[in-house]
């Protein structure tokens, strides 16, 4: 799907969610029908069937959620349904996130680590990474084997890398435009 449309969805999902202050609800289970789908891929792929009617459709996913979705939730999922769209949950989910982000003012910091980083040490981190770029931000601790030490923070475009792969790597090329 394209962007343009992922971010549609996006921008109607977090307008519906927050004109009637359920914003967190609908995404919470619609995550929740996300991991549902990726864990029984053959209902996942009955709703996707163009060949399925959509009031069947519909009718499945009430059998299967019954009381465990709102409305509006629901209402949501018989929109993606019946545009064709459900595949892409993932992608608008993604993107619901991003925008709702940035309409808070609010930046994602990923840091990668190779072990997982205890609560006091991602606190310290927080709060550095917050007076450094006056705003609030969101860590997520990303487990990356590969850093063989060391960290690796990227917050938007920016990426600072203090692993040990990264400062071999960075080595290995000054080595080789010596040469």
């Amino acid at each position: 799907m394209k962007i343009a449309k992922i971010k549609h969805y996006a921008k109607s999902l977090i307008e519906i969610g927050q004109g009637h202050n359920c914003f967190e609800e609908i995404v919470d289970q619609l995550k929740n029908v996300e991991e549902k789908l990726a864990e029984n891929p053959d209902f996942k792929k009955y709703l996707l069937n163009k060949r399925v009617g959509f009031i069947k459709k519909r009718e499945a996913l009430e059998h299967v959620f019954q009381d465990f979705l709102s409305k509006r939730t629901y209402n949501f999922l018989y929109l993606l349904i019946k545009n064709n769209k459900l595949v892409n949950l993932s992608d608008i989910l993604n993107e619901t996130n991003k925008v709702n982000l940035k309409n808070n003012k609010i930046k994602e910091v990923l840091v990668e680590s190779v072990i997982p980083l205890p609560s006091e040490i991602e606190k310290t981190i927080k709060k550095i990474i917050e007076k450094k770029i006056n705003s609030e931000i969101i860590l997520r601790n990303i487990i990356n084997q590969a850093l063989l030490g060391g960290m690796k923070i990227t917050i938007g475009d920016t990426v600072i890398d203090g692993s040990l792969f990264g400062k071999i790597s960075r080595l290995q090329r000054k080595m080789e435009n010596y040469e």
